[in-house]
């Protein structure tokens, strides 16, 4: 009789876990619900924002970047050889975070995810990136480390909006 006693009690505990499992999954599909919602209308001002900055259409500005979850890809660069395009796509990548997102300090890694992306070789990344700084990027962070980030000076922030012209001519 007690082991029957001891089950039914376990069996009880169990019931009340699986109900309070349930409540916390629904509390989780709400909030991220919210969270998406939420990052849709960011991205939408932050597309805005940068059409209004730079005088160009937002339909055309979003054939530039791609915009999955809270990252961003773009999806054309210009350059005559890798080296321009890694810098030209750089700027661009900056720019996006920053308008779109609100973001001023990118993680290397997400710079050469989208340089990857486009079939830009990484070979000489770091290095392409080191030419630019301080005139058009500031670096923060220990060589070789995971959590460098870039971010845009104001020189690098107009070349830029001006590439982003550029391409949407």
């Amino acid at each position: 009789m007690k082991i029957d006693e001891e089950i039914m009690k376990i069996n009880k505990k169990l019931e009340e876990h699986d109900v309070k499992i349930k409540e916390l999954e629904k509390i989780l599909r709400i909030s991220k619900a919210v969270k998406q919602k939420v990052y849709i209308t960011n991205s939408e001002e932050g597309l805005e924002k940068i059409a209004e900055k730079t005088r160009i259409a937002k339909e055309k500005i979003q054939m530039i970047y791609d915009l999955e979850g809270e990252q961003l890809t773009l999806l054309s660069v210009v350059g005559k050889d890798d080296i321009e395009k890694t810098k030209n796509a750089a700027l661009l990548v900056l720019l996006g975070y920053k308008y779109i997102f609100g973001e001023d300090n990118i993680l290397s890694k997400e710079i050469r995810r989208t340089i990857a992306e486009n079939r830009i070789s990484t070979n000489n990344f770091a290095t392409i990136l080191n030419n630019i700084i301080p005139s058009f990027i500031v670096k923060k962070g220990k060589p070789k480390s995971t959590k460098t980030t870039y971010r845009l000076t104001y020189r690098g922030e107009a070349e830029a909006k001006e590439l982003l012209i550029e391409l949407c001519k």
